[in-house]
């Protein structure tokens, strides 16, 4: 591909982007209603100054994050659906994941909303779910590999929010997991100790929600977060 032809693609990328963020902030903001149709791909791109493609690619994308649904047939079109718990996780990812808040923020973030989804959970888990819990927590304790690691213990903190029984919680989770998976899969800033240490903090999250005790869960998730925030902001670390 030449250098003429790499530039338009690009440019393509960027214009298809600016048109997603645009008409995703007009249905957050309840400009654009749920139900109502969208002007044509022709008229959008005639609005905002681009190609009929790169419409088209704004569309796909937030077909795929759940924000509009393209209807075929007589009385067809693109049309406002409700994002739901999808569209809020992809919306609070893409937000999140490109903003550039400090890491002290987005620790001290899930050390406000985390442990009351332990609470939650506590009262509100499946026997299946508190299964699986046990399953990741071994995989996490005999785990070679940083990656093995990391997936069981993002896995380990969604499942507690799902289990929460609240969608706004697990969503907003959801949203918040590939930002925080950047910030902790870090050999630099999260070593070996810190991953031993997380394996005994979710022995203990685990026990206070097999035993049902939402208070202890709690604390326990408070406990386990507020030291990784200190990790990440480098507090009482001796190198």
């Amino acid at each position: 591909m030449r250098g003429s032809e790499i530039g338009a693609e690009a440019g393509r990328s960027l214009g298809s982007q600016r048109v997603a963020d645009d008409l995703r902030s007009a249905v957050l903001r309840g400009v654009l209603h749920v139900g109502s149709r969208l002007p044509s791909e022709r008229e959008l791109a005639e609005e905002r100054g681009v190609s009929r493609t790169t419409v088209r690619a704004a569309l796909a994308a937030l077909e795929a994050e759940g924000f509009v649904e393209r209807r075929v047939g007589r009385g067809g079109g693109t049309f406002v659906t409700g994002p739901g718990s999808r569209g809020v996780t992809e919306a609070l990812r893409n937000a999140v994941g490109t903003a550039g808040f400090p890491s002290g923020d987005l620790a001290e973030a899930r050390l406000e909303v985390e442990p009351r989804c332990a609470a939650l959970a506590a009262v509100r888990m499946a026997p299946e779910a508190l299964d699986e819990l046990r399953d990741l927590q071994r995989v996490m304790a005999r785990a070679r590999r940083r990656r093995e690691f990391f997936d069981a213990n993002a896995r380990f903190h969604a499942l507690i929010a799902q289990s929460s029984g609240n969608a706004v919680l697990a969503a907003v989770i959801g949203g918040l997991t590939a930002p925080i998976r950047e910030l902790t899969d870090d050999p630099l800033r999260i070593r070996e100790d810190e991953l031993r240490l997380t394996v005994r903090a979710h022995e203990a999250v685990f026990g206070a929600l097999a035993a049902g005790d939402a208070e202890a869960a709690e604390a326990a998730m408070r406990v386990h977060l507020a030291a990784h925030r200190d990790v990440v902001c480098g507090v009482g670390r001796r190198d």
